[in-house]
């Protein structure tokens, strides 16, 4: 029994014109082998056969070194193509060597998965090509034949379905009618009641309308009352402060006219003793009397000392005015002295030279008188 395993249009690169750039790749199976058939899109009958049996792919195991068994292979052989159609890998077909090559590709360098080994059919493989084809026609015949025979039966359902539709349509559509008959009615009584509704609205809306300019006249009223009875509770609590202040203010005149009392008692008590002191004072008076004669002379007395000091301070700034000009003809003398003993001494060491030259030839010396 045959198995399609894989059919479909894959991209191939090959150098040769003659191959187009895309082949329909079959993969069919039996229990002996593998067929794999590229089949150019081109010409139907223009195709490549690769068959794969157990004998012939332990033969490709030990040339390609695969680690894989028989069984294995072949879904891997599956996937392969499915990577070449979603260009995943890149299939290679040589015309010269009739080599089919699985390549993936990466930056680095291009690697060889697989490489298979394909030839021109021969009257077998065509037969065996054309009895696929045939069959695959009748099985797609058979498929066909059914699923036209389910598309009949369900249109024949479908006009009985589409009759019993119509048909329920059309009583819900006189039902429908009906309805909006009713609700045509309904809808005018609606209006009419409407109409006579919005009349009470106007009629209430002028009402409140009435009754808003009533409620700020007495909202205006409220708030001149509240006003009042606010100055009044104002006015009462003044009134409050007001007593307090007249109990304080009474208090401190109870106090005041307490200490009034107490001055004048006072007052009293000092009169008499001011009388006392009057007669004690009128000597005290006798004394400054005396007192003041006193301070007088001692004032004149003060006047002729200060004269005599004015004079002394006078006396003595001249006297210092006259040390300073001592001072200073004293400094000069001073200098004029330094210049004649500098003089002096000059001429004395002169005089010392000749005599000690005089003393050496004459044999006496004369000794010059010692310097002032």
């Amino acid at each position: 029994m045959k198995e399609i395993l894989f059919t479909g249009k894959i991209p191939i690169t090959c150098s040769n014109e003659d191959i187009p750039w895309q082949m329909k790749c079959d993969i069919t199976k039996t229990d002996e082998l593998v067929d794999i058939r590229l089949i150019d899109t081109r010409d139907i009958f223009t195709f490549y056969v690769c068959s794969l049996t157990p004998s012939d792919f332990y033969v490709l195991k030990r040339e390609q070194d695969l680690i894989v068994d028989y069984d294995k292979f072949i879904p891997i052989l599956v996937k392969l193509f499915h990577g070449v159609s979603t260009n995943r890998l890149c299939a290679l077909f040589s015309k010269e060597t009739w080599k089919f090559m699985f390549v993936e590709k990466s930056e680095f360098r291009n690697i060889v998965r697989l490489e298979l080994s394909f030839l021109k059919p021969d009257e077998s493989h065509y037969k065996r090509y054309l009895s696929d084809i045939i069959s695959r026609m009748e099985s797609d015949n058979i498929r066909l034949i059914k699923e036209n025979g389910m598309l009949k039966e369900q249109c024949l359902n479908g006009d009985k379905q589409m009759k019993d539709r119509m048909g329920y349509l059309e009583e819900e559509l006189s039902s429908h009618k009906t309805k909006i008959e009713r609700l045509y009615k309904e809808s005018d009584r609606l209006t009419n009641e409407n109409y006579n509704k919005g009349m009470e609205i106007k009629d209430l809306k002028n009402k409140v309308l009435s009754l808003e300019k009533e409620n700020t006249n007495l909202s205006y009223d409220v708030e001149k009352a509240k006003l009042e009875i606010v100055k009044n509770k104002n006015f009462e609590e003044k009134n409050k402060e007001i007593e307090k202040e007249v109990q304080e203010l009474r208090k401190e005149i109870d106090t005041a006219n307490e200490i009034i009392r107490k001055m004048r008692e006072e007052n009293l008590n000092l009169k008499t003793s001011l009388e006392k002191h009057e007669d004690s004072g009128k000597g005290v008076k006798n004394e400054n009397k005396k007192l003041k004669s006193e301070l007088d002379d001692l004032k004149k007395k003060y006047r002729g000392l200060e004269e005599k000091s004015r004079k002394n301070k006078e006396d003595l700034k001249q006297k210092e005015a006259q040390i300073k000009q001592l001072e200073n003809e004293n400094q000069g003398l001073s200098r004029r002295l330094e210049n004649a003993q500098s003089v002096y001494n000059h001429f004395y060491s002169k005089n010392i030279d000749r005599n000690t030259f005089s003393e050496d030839s004459s044999g006496y010396s004369i000794h010059p008188e010692s310097p002032p």
